[in-house]
């Protein structure tokens, strides 16, 4: 467009006087120099363009090996743990507590069990704002995972001293302690009362 602009121009010129050419002479050098310029400022955006999408590349390129050199020292700090401790990435469920069972459960464990769920319920007061209290512990199961992971069933009832609201409700919670310290990882309540 620019340059079948200039090419009219040339032509005028062949048709004029000289002092009407000098004017359009001068039009036309300012045309080329601005289509000159502006062809350069494309194409230095083009290389600005391409630079960037080079370095993109190689930071995503960086990047990945990166991750691929964490990843693989993970894995190796993972497997050496499992050489020094196999049983503690082995995924081994035991009932920790049943209520109606016939099985003996020492003193310790009981306690133990108890106080994991008055933990659970003071996380879930404090969640929902509600005061439960715990009324009996269900069944407790355990199992070691990056720590030990506990999942009660238990029920429990509000303190607001109103008779209609002392209904029990059941809970399940997660309980998860990974070798320095104790989080509950859920303590939802249950559809169901017991």
């Amino acid at each position: 467009m620019k340059i079948s602009k200039i090419l009219r121009h040339v032509k005028k010129l062949e048709d004029e006087k000289s002092a009407d050419q000098k004017l359009r002479i001068k039009k036309i050098v300012r045309q080329m120099k601005r289509l000159q310029e502006e062809t350069e400022e494309r194409e230095e955006l083009e290389t600005i363009k391409k630079s960037e999408e080079e370095m993109m590349k190689k930071f995503l390129e960086e990047a990945i090996i990166e991750k691929e050199k964490r990843d693989k020292k993970l894995r190796e700090k993972r497997e050496k743990l499992q050489k020094l401790y196999p049983h503690a990435f082995h995924i081994s469920q035991a009932v920790w507590y049943e209520r109606d069972s016939t099985d003996f459960y020492s003193l310790e464990r009981i306690q133990m069990v108890k106080s994991y769920a008055r933990i659970a319920i003071h996380v879930f007061n404090q969640r929902q704002w509600t005061k439960y209290s715990v009324v009996d512990v269900i069944k407790a199961n355990s199992h070691m995972d990056t720590g030990r992971k506990v999942i009660l069933k238990f029920t429990a009832n509000i303190d607001d001293g109103d008779d209609d609201a002392r209904r029990v409700e059941t809970f399940i919670a997660c309980i998860h302690y990974p070798f320095n310290k104790l989080r509950v990882l859920s303590c939802p309540l249950h559809s169901y009362r017991d």
